[in-house]
């Protein structure tokens, strides 16, 4: 080859070089770059960088700011971060959004702390209550009452008189003496069908078990329009923009509910992304067969708007019930506490392990991703048990089963669940408010692993941490409140609402429990690969926070706001706008 030749060839190669790198920097610029901030990237190494690059609602680079430069253009906008930190947009893995947003419209969730709070908030009920009318009380726990009990009628006498009121509470119904007298019980003796009536002392009715039939049918069922749904649901959705939330898990809902976000998605108007959670009490393999044709949706159809997660079943009842089912007999204290009558009692169990199995296996052949509510140990392990049957016929591991809840886990169950590669999401905010309960009634040796976190996260088993919300829209006040800079916070620090640590050896680090917000909570629903890390090629969804969440004094977690969130790119919560500055 002539050096002439050589010369040229290298010339053509240069040019052609420069041409495609000048196309492809062309193809990458950003058109919105983060610089000068902390941003902690919470990829395979931990990285904190200093800038962010993103461009079609994706992250083209993450580094320093320097190398920001290179993908910045005429038309890229830039903003510096002052110093400020970045984190991945928050995955709030279990919220019931739409009952929410519907409850809100019928009745707005007040949350009552003690018997006063609730007479306070009758007697403001009955003024715009129609005489004659019954009044609900709002859904709270005996767990949280400062009185560790249910109201009485003459409680709630002492707080109105001219209307029947009544209030479930920890699967009891509790009445006033005009609610009891609507529904035929004056005194010892009288029934009603369907429920058992409890008297106390002088004869007169105390509570009652079931019941709730005839009690409906004296209560007009209050409906809401779609449409005013969807705009509940809609500021519910900015309200969890407000507080770092960039996706959810809606979980335990029906095909209809699912449908009404892809309306939502067709509008533009979803400002989170949605996984939804079917659930259905399944009877049989040939049930869930036949649920599956008949519903024409399976795990991880959708898109990264509105997709669909698990399918669900609900294997025991729960703490603030006395219905979760234990390892052991709920014996004096705890039967004492919930009312009950059988000292062997154990807790409920919906499914024998032989029909779990039956079930799991045949939602796996078909493509589900199965997921089961399970707030006692015993029902973890009864269905630890069918899941490790199952998995002598087909391997489960890979499938990502999840158990919801799952409150006291122990080092057992933890080590059969990393064997079949079993995940779990479970609410820190139960900690919070029901720890010092479970210290008295259930003991020191249960509290201490009550939501036990640093259990599953040595073991290396997914675990994500969310509010379970069902009911009203105040973040911190909510039936269960969803501001998940105070989720992290009770991770972290192991402190319930009077400030006591129960379990300290379950304490969570800074970044282990981000981690259970964001790509462990990515991974439970398949989803790793697009979101829970700040890395390229991954959904820009982002939160830039007031403070340092890695170093900032340990109380000020549940204070940290949010000054920007960001979805796919866009900014959907800005607090200076939100405060008007």
């Amino acid at each position: 080859m002539s050096v002439l030749f050589r010369n040229c060839f290298r010339s053509t190669c240069l040019v052609l070089f420069v041409c495609l790198f000048t196309s492809m920097v062309s193809a990458e610029t950003a058109t919105l770059i983060f610089k000068n901030g902390k941003v902690i990237t919470l990829d395979s190494k931990s990285q904190i960088a200093e800038a962010i690059a993103i461009r079609d609602g994706k992250i083209l680079a993450v580094g320093r700011n320097a190398e920001m430069k290179a993908f910045q253009g005429e038309q890229t906008k830039v903003v510096s971060l002052d110093g400020k930190t970045v984190i991945p947009g928050l995955i709030e893995s279990h919220v019931h959004a739409l009952r929410a947003a519907r409850g809100e419209l019928i009745q707005p969730h007040q949350e009552l702390n003690s018997v006063a709070e609730i007479q306070a908030w009758i007697r403001e009920k009955v003024k715009e209550v129609p005489p004659g009318r019954w009044i609900t009380v709002p859904r709270t726990d005996i767990t949280r009452l400062k009185e560790r009990r249910r109201p009485t009628p003459a409680e709630l006498d002492a707080a109105c008189s001219t209307h029947p009121v009544y209030m479930n509470i920890a699967r009891k119904n509790v009445l006033n003496t005009r609610g009891f007298e609507l529904i035929g019980i004056r005194k010892e003796g009288d029934t009603l069908a369907g429920a058992k009536v409890i008297f106390d002392e002088a004869g007169k009715p105390l509570m009652m078990e079931g019941g709730g039939g005839a009690i409906s049918k004296l209560i007009p069922r209050e409906t809401v329009p779609p449409e005013a749904t969807r705009e509940a649901l809609k500021k519910l959705h900015a309200i969890y923009n407000s507080v770092g939330i960039t996706s959810i898990l809606e979980r335990g809902s029906r095909v209809d509910e699912y449908r009404e976000y892809e309306l939502l998605k067709e509008q533009n108007e979803l400002t989170v992304r949605m996984t939804m959670t079917i659930r259905e009490q399944l009877r049989s393999a040939e049930a869930v067969r036949e649920f599956t044709k008949k519903l024409g949706l399976i795990t991880g159809d959708g898109d990264d708007w509105v997709r669909v997660g698990p399918l669900k079943i609900s294997v025991d009842g729960g703490i603030h019930w006395g219905s979760t089912r234990l390892s052991e007999p709920y014996g004096e204290k705890r039967i004492k506490f919930y009312v009950l009558e059988d000292p062997d009692y154990r807790g409920d169990l919906a499914y024998s392990r032989e029909l779990m199995a039956e079930i799991f296996e045949e939602g796996q052949k078909l493509g589900w991703q199965m997921c089961c509510h399970a707030t006692g140990d015993g029902s973890v392990n009864e269905i630890l048990s069918a899941l490790e049957e199952v998995n002598q016929r087909l391997p489960v591991k890979g499938r990502r089963f999840c158990i919801t809840h799952a409150y006291f886990p122990s080092n057992e169950s933890v080590k059969r669940s990393h064997n079949l590669g079993v995940c779990y999401d479970t609410q820190t905010y139960l900690f919070y408010r029901d720890a010092d309960a479970i210290n008295q009634v259930y003991g020191p040796s249960w509290v201490n692993r009550f939501m036990g976190l640093k259990m599953f996260v040595d073991a290396g088993v997914p675990v994500a941490i969310n509010s379970d919300h069902m009911n009203g829209f105040d973040p911190d006040h909510s039936m269960n409140a969803f501001n998940p800079f105070l989720a992290l916070y009770i991770a972290v620090s192991r402190r319930d609402i009077y400030g006591d640590v129960y379990g300290p050896q379950q304490k969570l680090s800074r970044e282990q429990a981000l981690r259970c917000m964001t790509s462990d909570a990515a991974y439970i629903s398949f989803e790793e690969d697009k979101k829970g890390t700040l890395e390229p090629g991954k959904l820009a969804d982002l939160v830039v926070l007031d403070r340092d969440y890695l170093t900032c004094p340990e109380e000020e977690i549940k204070q940290i706001k949010p000054l920007l969130t960001v979805l796919d790119g866009k900014v959907v919560y800005d607090a200076a706008q939100d405060s008007g500055t």
